[in-house]
């Protein structure tokens, strides 16, 4: 068997050769999700800006094929556009006006963010554990997380903001190894990226410089000139960031704290279907992200992540209560490796302790903290590691043990694929949709609307209208032109045809104030489901006659 793992490099060539043939094959297959929409016009918004503030030509072709608000007039400045810009500069560029085209390729670099993240991901498991096997596997932990992977094709918030952290993050801890220019660049480089994709990743600057100052304090080399070069890397730091949000560009310090004032805590109108209850998103409670990484993570992982979670807990506290001064084997960390294990403890422990301080509104899901998820699964691999050094001495018998565990969540992304954005572990087993929104971003619209269509051919026009959550104008752009002509979106009971519910409770009292109409004129006429149970079911009117 060990013959098998000997050819470090070409194994890993062939590990990611795989994995992107895989998602350049599925990518196509994901419906389009309701917040695509405002992420292509926050795009848009900014590259107007731009083309504005140089003279640029094409504002001509822009405002052919988008009408935007000015930077200044428009209000979710809290989402950078590093990675929407350049979309919105490529859609112009290159003339694409078929709506799905657009789309898709969104849907496109979106993974192949993702994809590169992973090869960083594999660096930093690698350089910690010293084996590029643990470095492999830990990738494998991260694909298979149904959610995780399902966003990986169309979340160009919140899995965009996750890559770039995890770059960042490699950056960071190269940068603390070895303090020189070009390390220090490229982390002010990924900074200004993460940072302009969204202003929570000003976070991971702020405890890498913090650890590097404590590096200094404590090394025999206290001198000034060390002082100096964090200096200049922290005013890269600021640079990169500015010149990566143009939104900054007029104002820096106000614009900046304006966005940060309103991050996290907006009076949106929504609400999450959470335990059951309906509960606007500014009062969620503290255990919100708790839960909801407790209930859509599979088994396995969770129990990895606890047992490894907690041999690192136990070991930092025991040196926190040993520290001495003049013994730095009692120190918070032994070397390079172990401080890495603390980056990545922070980087789970400070975003959530921030969000619970700050009572910041969460919607969706947990997926304005996915960020975190990597530091999640490197203490998977931390688990293995310990489990590997303290009792199964076999590292490849263990892998390959780890590796056959994770079957049954294979298993059932490949039977729900395209669906693992639904996603939920056996802890609810069939009793989810009683407590938790389904398909909360509308993305199974799409494809109830194409299951509408394969099956009434017959009828010239179909008017159909949606008691979940969702854009069905939006849904309805993402098919052929044939099939948009016999489409009608309407919010009418009385002319709809068909009714769609994806289960998504945002506007929950919409749908309890037409329960009964519904009942009354509708009937089931198919269902996506999950286990048994209906993601999103279709209403077809009950005929008169």
């Amino acid at each position: 068997m060990r013959n098998i793992f000997n050819n470090e490099k070409i194994i890993s060539i062939i590990f990611f050769l795989i994995i992107f043939l895989f998602g350049y094959f599925i990518y196509p297959d994901y419906g389009i999700s309701i917040d695509e929409d405002n992420s292509r016009i926050n795009g848009f918004v900014s590259l107007k800006y731009v083309l504005e503030l140089f003279s640029l030509d094409l504002l001509d072709k822009l405002n052919q094929i988008i009408t935007v608000p000015n930077i200044h007039e428009y209000k979710e400045q809290g989402n950078g556009v590093v990675f929407e810009m350049p979309l919105a500069f490529i859609e112009i560029f290159f003339g694409i006006k078929n709506i799905r085209d657009v789309y898709l390729i969104r849907h496109f670099f979106t993974f192949i963010i993702f994809f590169v993240s992973l090869i960083y991901f594999f660096l930093i498991l690698k350089k910690r554990f010293k084996s590029y096997i643990f470095g492999i596997l830990g990738v494998f932990f991260l694909l298979i997380s149904p959610r995780i992977f399902a966003q990986s094709f169309y979340n160009s918030k919140d899995i965009i903001f996750m890559s770039l952290n995890i770059i960042n993050l490699y950056y960071g801890i190269k940068y603390l190894e070895k303090s020189d220019f070009k390390n220090g660049l490229m982390f002010s480089i990924f900074t200004g990226l993460s940072v302009g994709t969204r202003l929570l990743g000003i976070y991971l600057p702020v405890l890498i410089c913090f650890i590097k100052i404590t590096q200094i304090l404590r090394s025999n080399k206290k001198n000034f000139i060390e002082f100096i070069k964090l200096l200049i890397i922290i005013f890269f730091l600021l640079l990169f960031i500015y010149l990566f949000w143009p939104y900054l560009w007029s104002n820096p310090f106000v614009n900046f704290y304006s966005a940060f004032a309103n991050i996290g805590n907006h009076e949106v109108g929504i609400y999450n279907f959470f335990l059951g209850q309906y509960i606007p998103v500014e009062f969620v409670p503290w255990y919100y992200t708790f839960v909801w990484i407790f209930i859509s993570t599979p088994i396995t992982h969770l129990l990895l992540f606890i047992l490894g979670f907690s041999f690192f807990v136990k070991r930092l506290i025991s040196r926190i209560l040993k520290i001495d001064e003049n013994k730095t084997h009692n120190d918070l960390w032994r070397g390079e490796d172990e401080k890495i294990d603390v980056i990545l403890f922070m980087n789970i422990f400070i975003p959530i302790l921030s969000v619970v301080i700050m009572h910041s509104s969460l919607y969706t899901g947990w997926r304005h903290m996915f960020f975190i998820y990597p530091s999640i699964v490197f203490f998977i691999i931390y688990s293995i590691k310990m489990i590997n050094i303290l009792y199964v001495k076999n590292k490849h018998k263990l892998i390959v043990l780890s590796i056959i565990f994770l079957l049954p969540t294979i298993f059932w992304m490949y039977k729900n694929h395209p669906y693992q954005y639904t996603y939920f572990n056996s802890i609810y087993k069939k009793n989810f949709n009683k407590y938790f929104d389904m398909d909360y971003w509308g993305l199974t619209n799409y494809h109830s609307m194409k299951y509408i269509l394969k099956n009434n051919k017959q009828n010239d026009q179909i008017a159909i209208g949606i008691i979940g959550n969702g854009d069905l104008n939006l849904s309805r752009s993402f098919l052929s032109k044939s099939e948009k002509k016999k489409i009608v979106i309407s919010e009418d009971l009385e002319t709809v045809d068909f009714l769609i519910d994806n289960y998504a409770r945002w506007n929950g009292i919409k749908f309890l104030k037409y329960q009964q109409e519904i009942d009354d004129k509708f009937k089931i006429y198919y269902e996506i489901q999950i286990n048994g149970v209906a993601i999103s079911s279709i209403y077809k009117k009950i005929s008169k006659n």
